[in-house]
């Protein structure tokens, strides 16, 4: 059976090993002894179970040699005893009983190993002994990998609960300021729109009730002050409408209406604050049916910004608004000739606050949040929106509404 034992040079040395024997056959006793001093082992013998019991306890042995048939303290006795103190050191058995119920009773007690006498070859009780140190060094390594990974558990556990206590701090956090912010610009709206609608109105009745002379003198001193006030009152609403959908509470509410009559009453009513520019504007529908449903509100505020920047940015020429089916699919273009967007601010054209045109000096007004509210308001509807422009050539800006139909169908089954 030789031929099955594994290789020894494919296990470590033997070298500052310490071997335990515990046998009561004192020649072949000291013969084991020499042969693994030979390896350079350190050894301890013993020839009763009592006394190698307490040179186990004493010197904490690697591995253990024992016999079966001794006077006394047997070496089932040794192995149940060494077992129950350290179930992790590899016990061998050297016994001539050749019993295979003595082998089997001897590993059921604890033993890895059995090995017959006479040993006519002490390489068999090498390999033997250096299985079970294998054994016993895997074991210990398992034992180590799973304490160590234990302890690294525990740590990452730790680590994420901290985490996830440092995330819902900053959420808690989060929202406490998201919710401070929007109280603040609710308050700062209150407080700023009552006093400018206040002055609008005193202004407008100022307007009419004075006499007519003086009103052609200060005719345009009443407009300037409307201007600047409704100036004012778009600024603070537009950051309002802007914190609301950066914290999710903005209150969509879809409702059915007729979108080619809604942008007809929208472009006479922008088109009349640019009267004076003279500027062309048409409103073509080419589709059979110009239903939505979606939210009325972000769908003004949409197009408020588009149609108040195609006639705020055109000197001369025309304002073009067509609403038309593609791919079964509403869809609206509004074209200009104006001064057109360039290639740079396009870029950037939807983030807050930005402006093609900076500083005090710049000709045209504008608090730069316009066409980022309509690119969130078209997300919030589902309208994909496409601008194309050329610098002193003009804009065209196409919405394409893609879930309109779908809603339009679940509303009306809804109601049937």
């Amino acid at each position: 059976m030789k031929e099955n034992l594994p290789n020894k040079n494919s296990f470590y040395s033997l070298s500052d090993i310490k071997i335990l024997i515990i046998d009561d056959d004192v020649d072949l006793c000291n013969s084991i002894k020499f042969f693994f001093e030979d390896h350079n082992s350190t050894v301890f013998s013993s020839n009763s179970g009592e006394e190698g019991l307490g040179i186990f306890e004493k010197e904490k042995p690697d591995i253990v040699l024992v016999d079966l048939n001794m006077p006394g303290v047997d070496g089932h006795k040794v192995i149940s005893s060494i077992s129950a103190i350290s179930p992790d050191t590899p016990i061998v058995v050297v016994s001539g009983t050749g019993i295979i119920k003595e082998a089997i009773r001897s590993m059921n007690l604890g033993a890895w190993d059995f090995v017959c006498k006479p040993i006519l070859n002490f390489e068999e009780l090498e390999m033997s002994v250096l299985r079970g140190l294998e054994k016993a060094n895997l074991i210990r390594e398992n034992k180590n990998y799973k304490h160590n990974l234990e302890i690294l558990v525990e740590k990452r556990t730790l680590q994420l609960a901290n985490t996830i206590d440092e995330l819902k701090f900053a959420k808690e956090k989060a929202e406490a300021s998201d919710k401070m912010k929007t109280e603040f610009l609710n308050q700062i709206s209150h407080e700023v729109r009552t006093p400018l609608n206040a002055i609008i109105s005193y202004a407008n009745m100022l307007r009419y009730t004075t006499n007519e002379a003086l009103a052609k003198e200060v005719e345009e001193n009443f407009s300037i002050i409307t201007r600047a006030s409704e100036r004012l009152i778009r600024t603070i609403e537009h950051m309002i409408t802007i914190s609301e959908l950066n914290a999710g509470s903005y209150n969509y509410k879809p409702e059915l209406f007729e979108l080619n009559e809604f942008l007809e009453d929208l472009l006479y009513k922008i088109a009349e604050r640019y009267k004076k520019k003279n500027l062309k504007f048409t409103i073509n529908c080419e589709a059979s049916l110009c239903s939505v449903f979606l939210d009325k509100n972000s769908i003004e505020q949409i197009f408020s910004n588009l149609i108040e920047n195609a006639f705020k940015f055109t000197e001369k020429g025309e304002v073009l608004i067509s609403l038309l089916m593609e791919n079964r699919k509403l869809k609206v273009i509004i074209i200009d000739t104006g001064i057109g967007i360039s290639t740079d601010y396009m870029r950037v054209m939807y983030e807050p606050f930005t402006q093609e045109e900076q500083g005090i000096n710049r000709r045209y007004e504008g608090n730069g949040l316009g066409l980022t509210l309509v690119r969130k308001f078209c997300e919030l509807n589902s309208i994909d929106i496409d601008v194309q422009s050329n610098k002193s050539v003009g804009t065209k800006v196409s919405l394409l509404f893609n879930d309109n139909q779908k809603r339009i169908n679940t509303e009306l089954h809804f109601y049937r």
